[in-house]
């Protein structure tokens, strides 16, 4: 938690004078993806700009939260970090609700929100499984040998 705290204090600092307009929020409790994000933060506009230009929130089902200035969200957000204990917790992190995935930054929050596009939330389960399977097959072969 003071590892959140001192990460919040120093990224205010270095971001308050980077920002454009802040992005508007997108509630949805039953949503796939929980995407918390920082208005001000440059990664952040960045994956906005690039999911908004692939109109990647209407594909798919998101929960988008702004935690700099929303003092509730950034509430959210730390029950969110404190609940799964991600190896990192920075922004722009997106939580994947149905496989339990985490990912921060713009990249591999990219390439999360994206994972499933065009699956159901069981197909994705069912490709998740099947490739855990095939990883396991693949490791039993070489150890047989």
């Amino acid at each position: 938690m003071k590892k959140i705290l001192g990460l919040i204090i120093a990224t205010i600092f270095i971001l308050t004078s980077c920002g454009e307009k802040a992005p508007m929020d997108i509630i949805n409790p039953d949503a796939e993806y929980k995407y918390f994000f920082w208005a001000t933060c440059p990664h952040c506009q960045e994956l906005n700009r690039i999911a908004e230009s692939r109109d990647l929130y209407s594909k798919i089902s998101i929960e988008k939260r702004e935690v700099y200035q929303n003092t509730e969200n950034r509430e959210i957000f730390l029950q969110l970090i404190e609940e799964l204990e991600p190896e990192s917790d920075g922004v722009p992190f997106v939580y994947d609700t149905v496989t339990g995935k985490v990912a921060v930054g713009v990249k591999p929050a990219l390439e999360l929100m994206t994972s499933r596009l065009g699956q159901t939330p069981a197909v994705a389960e069912q490709s998740e499984k099947s490739k855990t399977q095939a990883e396991e097959e693949n490791t039993a072969s070489w150890a047989s040998k």
